[in-house]
């Protein structure tokens, strides 16, 4: 996939320019991959000729190898998604969870239905790819999944995200518990944990977020892309099971 020139980004790096061995050639599925960080993953592992193929209820905004319509929540979909990327590109090598939602809501004026979607799409979504995937990994000896959660799923966040501190925190625990099941397999479960990423989910806090950050600035999609991109190559291989925290020194 041939990528324009960049130009100067916020972030002070451009991930797509990374050199990173491992990556090139293996087949690499990112869930949300029509906008924020999942398009900049895909985006960063296609400069490094990756076969890459992006997923999200539309792909009108996906630049990918191969785009794909896929609910997360719906197992019948991300089976159609997989089938499809075997047939055209075949065995899915490497995954990324990107696919999240979160709507600001106290406890006490979230409704169950909420509740649901927000476990279904953060969580449940990870699970029904990974799961997927994991089989022909087992049986090639190799395979990649970096799941991304939240600082929230680490110490519960903000106020009002108790559905979604919930759910990330259940995609931290999901991955670990996966690492250590198929360590033994050549195959390395990670979570990147991002906080105040500069994405339409944080639209209009950017200048309170920014306040709370010591290094003074929102983070980028440019800062998560390039830790996937590290954790999805040989450079990485002795890492599984790990949270890599991006917050910039807010804890």
């Amino acid at each position: 996939m041939s990528m324009e020139a960049a130009a100067p980004r916020p972030s002070g790096h451009d991930p797509t320019r990374m050199r990173l061995e491992g990556i090139g050639g293996r087949v690499v599925l990112v869930t949300g991959a029509a906008g924020g960080i999942g398009r900049r993953v895909v985006e960063t592992l296609s400069a490094m000729d990756a076969r890459t193929v992006g997923c999200d209820l539309s792909t009108s905004d996906i630049r990918a190898d191969l785009a794909i319509e896929m609910n997360v929540t719906d197992g019948d979909s991300v089976e159609r998604g997989f089938v499809q990327v075997e047939r055209d590109l075949g065995p899915v090598e490497m995954v990324v969870t990107c696919a999240g939602v979160f709507h600001e809501l106290a406890l006490a004026d979230l409704s169950p239905a909420e509740w649901k979607t927000t476990l279904d799409v953060n969580l449940t979504g990870t699970f029904l790819c990974a799961k997927r995937a994991v089989g022909h990994m087992q049986e090639a000896g190799y395979g990649r999944i970096v799941t991304i959660s939240s600082g929230a799923g680490l110490d519960g966040g903000a106020e009002a995200c108790s559905h979604y501190a919930a759910s990330k925190g259940g995609v931290i625990a999901f991955t670990k518990a996966v690492s250590k099941e198929y360590a033994s397999h050549g195959i390395t479960a990670n979570v990147v944990a991002p906080r105040a990423v500069a994405t339409p989910m944080i639209a209009g806090m950017e200048d309170a977020l920014t306040k709370e950050i010591p290094v003074g600035r929102i983070g980028e999609t440019d800062d998560v892309a390039a830790a996937v991109a590290f954790l999805c190559s040989s450079h990485a291989s002795f890492i599984t099971g790990e949270v890599m925290v991006m917050n910039g020194g807010w804890w």
